[in-house]
C-alpha cells in the first residue's frame, strides 16, 4: 500500500481527495460508520463551513507564530476556494453575521456529501468501520521506508496494513460523541513524539459567581472581551458578543479566548490570565465620566444610557456595593471603581464545559515539530499530520474547518508527490 489516510473528517476527506488528484490511490479508513460526521453536527447541523473575509484578513485571526507556520497551506486553500468548491458541485452559500459562510440549504449533510463524493470521484477507496488499533514505523529492513498500521477488522480479528506514506487526520478530543477519541495522539506519544498539553478551546466558561448566574440569559452585544495579565496587561481580546448563562458565560468572545485562558492556568508558575469584559468599547474613561456623572438622573439610567441592560446595570451597581443610586452621592473613590469596572468588568472564571462542548481542542503536536510546506512530522518521514492533531486553533466563524481543509490538502498532496 503507498498512501493511508486515517480519519475521514473534514481534514482527512480533503487528504485523501487532494493526494488522488496528485496521482496516488489513497486508502481512506474512518472507525465509524459513516465520514464526515463531525461535520454534520457543525453549526447547529448547517455547517459554517469558511469565513467570508479576502484571505488576508483572515489569515490575521491568528497568532504570528500561528500564521507564519500555515502560510503555505492557507495560501494554496484561501477561503474563497473552499465556498467554490461547494458551489462548484451544486450547493449555493450566503454569508451571515461575522462573515460565516452556510449552505443555503442550511444543511450540513450537503456540505458532507460534496466532500465525500468528490474524495470518491477522485479514486479514493473509502473503508468505514476501519478503526486503526495503532501504528509504528517499519522495522528492520524495511526501516525508514513507511509504517505499520493495526485494525480491527469489524469481525473480532486484527489485520496489518503496510504503507510507505501516512496522512493522520484523526482530530482532537472535542465532541466525543462523533468519534473523536484523541487515538492520533495517544500513536503519536507512543512514537516519542512530545505534545502539548490538551485542553478544549472553542468552548463555554464556567463561573462561580452567583451574580453570573444571576445574569443567564442576557446577551451583550457590543462588547470586547479580554484577557489580563495580574498587572493589567491585556494579552488578548475579541470584540464579540458575550452571553451570560446559568453556569457562567458563553457565546463567540468568551468562546474565542476560552483556549487561551485554559493553556495560562494549565501552565503553571505564573498568575494565570483573568477573563475581562470592556462594556462601553467606544467610550474612553474621560467620555464616561461626563455621561456618568455631569447633568441629571439616576445612576441606573445613565447605565441604561450606555447601553447596558437594566438588570446588568442594577446588578453591577449591587456587586460594586453602592447604595446611593445618584451620581453625585458617589466619592470619587467610588466613582474610579464603577468606570474601571465599565471599562473591564472582571468575571470571575473556574473552568469550562469541557471537551463535550468544546467545538475544537488546542495542545497537541508542537509546530516546530512539523515541517510546514509538506505537513510531515520531521522526526518521522512519511507521517504527515493536519486539522485538530496541530497545536494551532481558530476563532469561531468557519476558521477551524479552513484549517482542517488547508492543512488537509496541503499534507495530502505533499505525501502523494513524495511517493
Amino acid at each position: 500500500m503507498d498512501l493511508c489516510v486515517v480519519g475521514a473528517g473534514a481534514a482527512g476527506l480533503t487528504a485523501a481527495w487532494a493526494a488522488a488528484e496528485a496521482g496516488a490511490r489513497p486508502l481512506l479508513l474512518e472507525r465509524g460508520k459513516r465520514p464526515g460526521l463531525k461535520i454534520l453536527i457543525s453549526g447547529g447541523g448547517r455547517c459554517n463551513l469558511t469565513t467570508a473575509l479576502p484571505r488576508g484578513e483572515a489569515e490575521r485571526v491568528f497568532a504570528p507564530k500561528e500564521r507564519r507556520f500555515l502560510r503555505h497551506a492557507l495560501r494554496a486553500c484561501p477561503p474563497s476556494r473552499i465556498r467554490a468548491w461547494v458551489e462548484d458541485a451544486g450547493v449555493s452559500t450566503f454569508v451571515e453575521d461575522f462573515d460565516k459562510v452556510f449552505p443555503r440549504s442550511g444543511r450540513a449533510e450537503d456540505i458532507r456529501a460534496v466532500f465525500v463524493e468528490r474524495a470518491l470521484k477522485a479514486g479514493v477507496e473509502l473503508r468505514c468501520e476501519g478503526r486503526v488499533l495503532g501504528m509504528k514505523p517499519l522495522e528492520g529492513e524495511k526501516e525508514g521506508t513507511g509504517f505499520r498500521l493495526l485494525l480491527d477488522d469489524g469481525e473480532g480479528e486484527e489485520e496489518v496494513i503496510c504503507c510507505k506514506r501516512v496522512v493522520l487526520a484523526t482530530g482532537g478530543l472535542s465532541y466525543p460523541k462523533t468519534g473523536s477519541s484523541g487515538d492520533g495522539f495517544a500513536w503519536l506519544r507512543n512514537m516519542g513524539v512530545p505534545l502539548r498539553p490538551l485542553l478544549p478551546a472553542l468552548v463555554p466558561l464556567l463561573s462561580p459567581a452567583p451574580w453570573v448566574h444571576g445574569l443567564s440569559g442576557i446577551t451583550l452585544g457590543e462588547v470586547e472581551c479580554q484577557l489580563r495579565g495580574p498587572l493589567g496587561k491585556i494579552h488578548a481580546r475579541r470584540a464579540r458578543p458575550l452571553l451570560f448563562t446559568h453556569f457562567g458565560i458563553s457565546g463567540p468572545g468568551p468562546m474565542d479566548l476560552s483556549g487561551a485562558l485554559l493553556r495560562s492556568r494549565e501552565a503553571g508558575g505564573e498568575e494565570p490570565l483573568g477573563f475581562f469584559v470592556d462594556l462601553v468599547p467606544g467610550a474612553s474613561f474621560e467620555e464616561l465620566r461626563a455621561r456618568c456623572f455631569e447633568g441629571k438622573g439616576s445612576l441606573l439610567g445613565r447605565l441604561r444610557d450606555l447601553g447596558l441592560p437594566r438588570r446588568l446595570g442594577a446588578t453591577l451597581l449591587e456587586t460594586l456595593g453602592f447604595r446611593e443610586s445618584h451620581p453625585a452621592g458617589l466619592p470619587r473613590a467610588d466613582r474610579h471603581r464603577l468606570l474601571s469596572a465599565l471599562k473591564g468588568l472582571e468575571i470571575p472564571i473556574s473552568g469550562s464545559q469541557g471537551f463535550a462542548k468544546a467545538e475544537t481542542t488546542t495542545g497537541g503536536v508542537p509546530l516546530e515539530a512539523v515541517d510546514p510546506r509538506t505537513m510531515e512530522l520531521r522526526a518521522l518521514p512519511g507521517l504527515h499530520l493536519c486539522g485538530e492533531l496541530l497545536d494551532v486553533d481558530g476563532p469561531i466563524g468557519g476558521f477551524s474547518f479552513w484549517l482542517a481543509f488547508a492543512t488537509g490538502a496541503l499534507a495530502g498532496r505533499a505525501a502523494a508527490q513524495s511517493l
